[in-house]
This record gives structure tokens, C-alpha cells and sequence, in this order.
């Protein structure tokens, strides 16, 4: 899918930008004067993607921590860990994170205290979106558009001068409780014009990552923007993030807003429309977690993008960069070894449950935060499991299948833009779903 962005016709978005709503904030012009202070560096945040480049100018990065050659780019650093070692330990400690030389209370108390989480997702909404929207002035009238009874003269007025084309359904846009946390809320989007003719529109739903401590649903709410336009109802779900819940607790937030929601939506007793979930990161992580404890029923198909599936491996690599006291992992999976292990799906045995669903493990190529040998590890692990005996199915709903996506050329947060956006990542989703379940 391509994208034409004329600047005269996307400037009036650009003068929106400077004094009306992004994602959970209002930009003022202060915003944009912090970020012009970076004009003589260059900084990437990594919590998206986006980077800051000498020239004041925006632009979406491939991650790569250091240059990487061809002869190295797809050596997995697991294997450095794997193999005890590796050479030129002084070269990475030049290239460890600034707060890795804090003192480890000061790290432990801002990832126990919800520092990390406050800090990460105020820098996704100070600075990220606004270089997100400013960049890709397009995608702000839809995020309008999908989020209408929000801001509905906005939407008519940018339906009456053409920057949102008349053409597009109006979305029903509803915040939804489904539990007793102020986190346990998710953001349904559903198109007034879905078509239900042929039975029970198919029903998405969204579990966001953030190394189990930050994220929201609102920086994600444009994944709805593909699955929309093929007819599905789709839900973004906000759930408790460390220090609020530990993995346990995540995975049963996962397992609450999924019975909810196909509950009132989908039909629990399998007679509504096709169930697919997709968890990204660390959302991959407790979702697959979900699936292999047998408690996701309902779940005909499961998409884990960029995941990771042995904890306690991860642990290792997390030390190796220098980020292992403040990241929220190994407080949220339980600290010890046995816990990281009953914490990883790759180690929970070979024996799938009945309800096991469909999975599709897709990840960069280029993902340094959670390698792609995540992905393909446990792909070979989910192959040689038995499998469960025969289930019996409406015929043409689901196709049971395990499929391994490794893209070349894309990070760890370019596949999730990719996928809202548009590119490879979203071809493989949609051409995998069309080929697993009936729509």
C-alpha cells in the first residue's frame, strides 16, 4: 500500500499538529521547542523507532546499535551467549547505555516504582508522536477518523475540505471497561458499514508490548486501520504493566479481556466469526504463554510478531547490554531461574493443548532487542510437538498451521509500523490469515 502525501493538501493537518490532540496529549509549541534543542545531536528513541538527525528532520531508522556488516548481520547475538563469551568485551562496554553505570538501587527503584514505565511512555507522547504525525501528516486525519466520536466536527470538517476521503466509513469508537483496574480498559473500533451478511464479522484483537513494563493502547490504535478495511471488529487491549502486574498477572488480564470480548462480540460457543489475536513483543511473549497454558479457547488464530519465547536466555543478552537492572523482565517473570523458566514458553514441554491455535511467528531480520532466533527456535520447537488429537471444527473456519515469517531488512518496532502502515509485514499478516481461517 502506498501512500501519497501532496503538501499542500496535508498542510492544514501540519498547523492542526501544532496546537490540537495527539495520542493521549496536546502538542503545544513547547514540545516542538524541546525537540529543536537536539539540532546538534542526534538521538534515537528506541521506544519507536523514530530518530532526530542533525538536521532537525525526522526519519524513521532501521535499529542497528552499532554498523553491522554483511558477513555479521545475521549472526544472532545468542550466540555469543551461547557459547560463554565473546571477544572484545572492553569495545562493548564503550558501547553499554549511559544509566548502566547507576548505581543498581537507583535503576531497581525506577523500574519498581513505575520510573521506567512514567518516563517511556511520556516520551512516547511528548516527542515520538508528534514526529511520527509530522512526518506522516496522512495518518493523523486517520487516527482522527477511526477515532470519530471523539472529535467529530473534526472529522466532518476534514471530510468537507478532502483530507479524509468521503468515501471512508465512519468508525464506532468506544473505550471499554473490562475489569476493575484503571489499566483494564481496551479501545473498540468497529466500521458502520461491516458487513455481517454472511454470519458474525470476524473479530482482532490487539496485545501490546513494552518489555512488560510500559505501552498503551492509544499508540497502537492505527493497527486498526488493515484489519478494518477487511471487514473486522477490532479492539486494542490495555491491560496492567509492571510494577502494576507480574507476567501471571498479564497473562490473566489477557485471558479476562479475550472471554469479554468474544463474550459480547464474537460468541463464545464458537458459533460467532473467526477469533484472531496478535501480541507484539512482549504482548507476544504473554500471549503465547496464554495459548500453551490451554486457556485461550476461543482463539482460532495467534500471530506473535516479534517475540520472545526463553526468558531466561534473554536475561543473558539483557546483562550483555547493559540494561538487565532497570529492564522490567526479570522482575515481572519472577527474578529466579526456576521462575523464568516456568515463564518460558519454549520450556513448557512439547505437549500442546487441545485448544492450541493456529500461530504465526513473524520477526525482523534486523530485531536487536528480541533477535529473531526467538522465533526461530520455537517454531522448530512447535513442530515436533505432538499434535493434539483431532478437533472438530466448522468446516472452512480454521486450517490448523505453525508458520515462521523472518523479514529481512526490518527492526523490532518497524514491524509493528509496517504492519500499521502498510509493507511487507502487513502482506505476510493478511495473506497468512486469508490462507488460515474463512472471513
Amino acid at each position: 500500500q502506498t501512500m501519497v502525501d501532496p503538501p499542500a493538501r496535508f498542510l492544514a493537518v501540519k498547523v492542526l499538529l501544532l496546537v490540537w490532540h495527539l495520542p493521549s496529549s496536546h502538542l503545544s509549541a513547547f514540545s516542538f521547542q524541546r525537540i529543536s534543542r537536539f539540532s546538534n545531536s542526534r538521538i534515537a528513541i528506541t521506544t519507536t523507532g523514530w530518530s532526530i538527525n542533525k538536521n532537525d528532520k525526522a526519519e524513521l531508522v532501521v535499529e542497528r546499535s552499532e554498523p553491522v556488516s554483511k558477513s555479521k548481520s545475521k549472526v544472532s547475538p545468542y550466540s555469543e551467549i551461547n557459547s560463554g563469551g565473546s571477544d572484545g568485551d572492553d569495545n562493548n562496554n564503550k558501547n553499554l547505555p549511559f544509566f548502566s553505570s547507576w548505581p543498581n538501587w537507583l535503576q531497581n527503584g525506577l523500574r519498581d516504582l513505575g520510573g521506567v514505565r512514567f518516563i517511556v511512555n511520556a516520551a512516547t507522547r511528548s516527542i515520538a508522536a508528534p514526529i511520527f504525525y509530522w512526518n506522516n501528516p496522512w495518518c493523523f486525519p486517520e487516527f482522527l477518523r477511526i477515532s470519530g466520536p471523539e472529535y467529530p466536527w473534526l472529522v466532518s470538517a476534514l471530510r468537507f475540505v478532502g483530507t479524509i476521503d468521503k468515501d471512508k466509513p465512519d468508525i464506532d469508537f468506544t473505550k471499554q471497561v473490562y475489569g476493575d483496574h484503571p489499566s483494564q480498559v481496551a479501545q473498540v473500533m468497529i466500521a458502520n458499514n461491516v458487513d455481517e451478511s454472511h454470519g458474525t464479522a470476524p473479530l482482532f484483537l490487539f496485545f501490546h508490548g513494552g518489555f512488560w513494563g510500559s505501552g498503551f493502547p492509544t499508540m497502537y490504535r492505527l493497527l486498526s486501520l488493515p484489519f478494518l478495511d477487511r471487514n473486522f471488529r477490532t479492539i486494542i487491549l490495555g491491560y496492567r504493566t509492571f510494577p502494576d502486574a507480574t507476567t501471571e498477572g498479564q497473562v490473566d488480564d489477557l485471558v479476562l479481556a479475550v472471554h469479554y470480548f468474544i463474550n459480547k462480540y464474537g460468541g463464545a460457543d464458537g458459533s460467532g466469526g473467526p477469533v484472531v489475536l496478535m501480541g507484539h513483543s512482549s504482548g507476544a511473549h504473554i500471549s503465547m504463554l496464554a495459548a500453551m497454558q490451554g486457556r485461550l479457547p476461543t482463539v482460532d488464530a495467534l500471530i506473535a510478531a516479534s517475540g520472545v519465547y526463553d526468558i531466561e536466555r534473554h536475561y543473558k543478552l539483557e546483562e550483555k547490554m547493559g540494561v538487565s537492572e532497570i529492564s522490567p523482565m526479570a522482575a515481572a517473570n519472577g527474578f529466579t531461574v526456576e521462575n523464568l523458566r516456568k515463564n518460558s514458553p519454549s520450556r513448557l514441554g512439547t505437549s500442546l493443548p487441545l485448544t492450541f491455535p493456529s500461530v504465526l511467528l513473524i520477526h525482523g531480520g534486523l530485531d536487536v532487542l528480541a533477535p529473531p532466533q526467538n522465533s526461530k527456535d520455537f517454531h522448530k520447537i512447535l513442530c515436533e510437538a505432538p499434535k493434539p488429537r483431532e478437533v472438530t471444527m466448522p468446516v472452512g473456519k480454521l486450517t490448523k498451521s505453525c508458520r515462521l515469517d523472518i523479514l529481512d531488512e526490518v527492526g523490532h518496532n518497524d514491524l509493528v509500523l509496517e504492519a500499521c502502515l502498510g509493507g511487507k509485514t502487513q502482506t505476510n499478516i493478511c495473506d497468512w490469515i486469508d490462507s488460515t481461517i474463512e472471513l
